[in-house]
């Protein structure tokens, strides 16, 4: 990946894909929100990503697209992250592979391992390396358009 800034897009700005997106743009990061709830983006747009819970509070800057929208972005993603519900995998994917830098982008499977052979089957034709698989170890609630919740896992279970 090049000398600037890595360019993130994350497809499924749901409840994990808005809590690692705005934390990563919180941190100063070119990140890229884009998902299919008009709601949800829309609120993003106008005010911002509330992030809450153990994460702190924090209202996040960062850019949203709807769907439609991914179309006009012209320069590509060095990293694509994958946090879709997993009847959305392949179709997602296929999204993220279109939008990666060549010949050195990633695409992320953020679905704690659930979707790993979906993601590199069609991430991965071209290439063995395209595919980073993540897990993660918090619950994060998606209560309305433009918040999520984050608690860790652990302290979901001793309640």
């Amino acid at each position: 990946m090049g000398a600037d800034k890595t360019r993130i897009g994350i497809i499924g700005a749901g409840a994990i894909g808005c809590v690692v997106g705005g934390l990563l743009a919180k941190a100063g990061h070119d990140v890229t929100l884009v998902d299919q709830w008009p709601e949800h983006v829309e609120q993003i747009k106008s005010g911002g990503l509330r992030l809450s819970g153990s994460c702190g509070e924090h209202l996040v800057p960062v850019p949203a697209l709807h769907l439609h929208e991914l179309a006009l972005v012209r320069e590509p993603f060095d990293a694509v992250f994958v946090a879709v519900k997993s009847y959305d995998t392949e179709w997602a994917t296929q999204l993220a592979a279109d939008h990666l830098r060549r010949p050195d982008g990633v695409v992320v499977d953020f679905q704690n391992g659930i979707n790993d052979h979906r993601v590199a089957a069609v991430a991965g034709r071209e290439r063995n390396d395209a595919v980073v698989a993540a897990f993660h170890a918090h619950a994060v609630g998606a209560l309305v358009p433009g918040l999520r919740h984050l608690e860790p896992l652990v302290r979901l279970l001793r309640q």
